[in-house]
């Protein structure tokens, strides 16, 4: 019985873990910072759902290079398991992501493998599984904005009434940070691809979304724009905010290699995203 109940209040504790955004000091260094970008680790996608091992052992792989590396912070820009219903998927991520150093926080939003269709029963899943679909915070004399881009692609009546919802939350979190030295912002789906990218799937927001949603960050001074979802990397922009869309961390498409992107801000407010590449397992 006290087994049981021992079990119960850690589950418990480690449930409300993942229910709210980590917890990060505001840092007022003077010598700078390296962030991680980590996209579309997606547990589970590899040879049908026949080998989650393989895509395990990749994080594995990418929890490694974090904890030598030592960023202050690191982002997963969504796709973190294949298939939202399986909870092995689930269960595999949180337990290797739980190995992440504790004084890097790591934070997430999700990715249309986490919330597919915008439908409300994913979503209800995915904020079971972990806690939020959004984030803010200031670190290091910036901002730092997290979105639930699955509302700004899917064409449905939840997804219209929550992309115009967060847009208000937005411009509410871009004004707490116009004092800062600039606000990066952090999305599965990039705004808009490249031009001849060879993206073929759905990826680019939707209208009218995309022209109010890049409108108020131009307006609050928004430096960058980070996204994953495509497998592909590519550099582009948007209204001159330029947009980074990193490599998959796992399961590289379009001859694309896998790895992350390492972005290091210097004192001078200069901010320099390097991809990093992988050896995939």
């Amino acid at each position: 019985m006290k087994r049981f109940i021992l079990i119960s209040v850690l589950f418990a504790i480690t449930a409300m873990a993942w229910a709210q955004q980590p917890a990060i000091g505001k840092c007022e260094s003077k010598e700078g910072f390296t962030f991680f970008q980590v996209t579309d680790p997606q547990l589970g996608f590899h040879s049908k759902d026949k080998n989650l091992q393989w895509t395990i052992d990749n994080l594995k792989a990418m929890v490694s290079i974090i904890n030598r590396e030592h960023p202050a912070f690191v982002i997963i820009t969504g796709d973190m398991i294949h298939r939202h219903y399986k909870k092995n998927q689930v269960e595999a991520y949180r337990s290797v992501i739980a190995t992440v150093d504790k004084d890097i926080p790591v934070f997430h939003i999700p990715g249309n493998h986490d919330m597919p269709k915008y439908a409300d029963a994913p979503r209800k899943q995915y904020l079971d599984n972990f806690g939020y679909e959004r984030f803010s915070f200031e670190y290091g004399g910036y901002g730092f904005i997290g979105i639930n881009s699955n509302a700004l692609v899917c064409d449905t009546l939840p997804a219209y009434i929550d992309a115009a919802e967060q847009l208000e939350w937005m411009y509410g979190e871009l004004k707490k940070y116009d004092h800062l030295k600039g606000t990066f912002v952090f999305a599965h789906h990039p705004p808009v691809l490249a031009k001849g990218s060879p993206v073929k799937h759905k990826s680019e927001w939707n209208e009218p979304y995309r022209t109010q949603y890049v409108r108020l960050m131009k307006q609050h001074g928004v430096k960058g724009i980070f996204a994953g979802h495509t497998h592909y990397g590519e550099t582009t922009e948007i209204d001159g905010i330029p947009v980074f869309t990193t490599v998959a961390s796992s399961y590289p498409l379009y001859g694309s290699p896998t790895g992350y992107l390492s972005v290091t801000i210097t004192p001078d407010g200069s901010f320099h995203p390097t991809p990093q590449l992988m050896n995939q397992k």
